[in-house]
């Protein structure tokens, strides 16, 4: 007789969040990547109108507010991630996803803002240290509940109910971040002499708009794995 075929195991909590959230951003890179243009709209503008500097007073000044670009950008990631939740929650057209994702970033924007000065209220008063509300509120954007405060309190319970993956995904998102802004930095700017070249100063515009448009870019994967995290627990 045949060997019993030995059953197939189980999908690990691991496989279950990361498989199908990158299977959502390349399934609907396209409009996630606008939503994701959207949701960083701020910051590209910021990259954008920045000019290059004249001296290396400016270079500096301007390097500075690269990093500035990418110490924010985790707002405009947790409104993504409403965008993403609401792409992940049933089979669209492209079309559709992006219409439905831009719906929901336009209701995410204020409890996400909420969010953030709770955060940064929290981190400031030492009440609750930053990073633990950052965690709990990471998914207020992909929350269905309207008016406030009831998709702060929503991401809250979603986040306790699984709160080291949660923190693993936060914490993923922010060394993207920080990585972002060092390979930029290492493949950009070179030390600055006294009267650097002009190349030299149109290097630290080019690493402030890298730094945006690498952020458009990578920035709906971390998003899709918020979103699907807070799908887990959906009833």
């Amino acid at each position: 007789m045949d060997p019993t075929p030995e059953p197939i195991p189980e999908p690990t909590p691991r496989t279950a969040i990361i498989g199908p959230a990158v299977r959502t951003w390349l399934g609907h890179a396209v409009p996630l990547t606008a939503l994701s243009a959207i949701a960083l709209s701020p910051l590209v503008a910021v990259a954008l109108r920045t000019r290059a500097p004249v001296d290396a007073a400016g270079a500096r000044s301007v390097i500075g507010l690269g990093w500035t670009l990418l110490a924010v950008a985790w707002l405009g990631q947790l409104v993504l991630v409403g965008g993403a939740a609401a792409v992940m929650r049933a089979p669209r057209s492209q079309l559709g996803a992006l219409g439905a994702g831009a719906a929901q970033l336009v209701r995410a924007a204020l409890p996400c803002l909420v969010a953030a000065l709770a955060v940064a209220i929290g981190g400031l008063a030492l009440a609750v240290p930053a990073p633990v509300l950052l965690v709990l509120l990471a998914m207020t954007g992909a929350s269905r509940e309207r008016g406030l405060p009831a998709p702060l309190l929503d991401s809250i319970a979603a986040a306790r109910r699984q709160l080291p993956a949660v923190a693993l995904a936060v914490a993923a998102l922010l060394a993207i971040d920080a990585a972002i802004g060092a390979i930029a930095h290492r493949a950009l700017i070179a030390p600055l002499a006294r009267q650097p070249t002009p190349a030299q100063l149109a290097a630290a515009r080019d690493f402030v708009r890298a730094i945006a448009i690498v952020l458009v870019a990578i920035s709906p994967l971390p998003a899709c794995v918020l979103a699907r995290l807070r799908a887990r627990v959906e009833p």
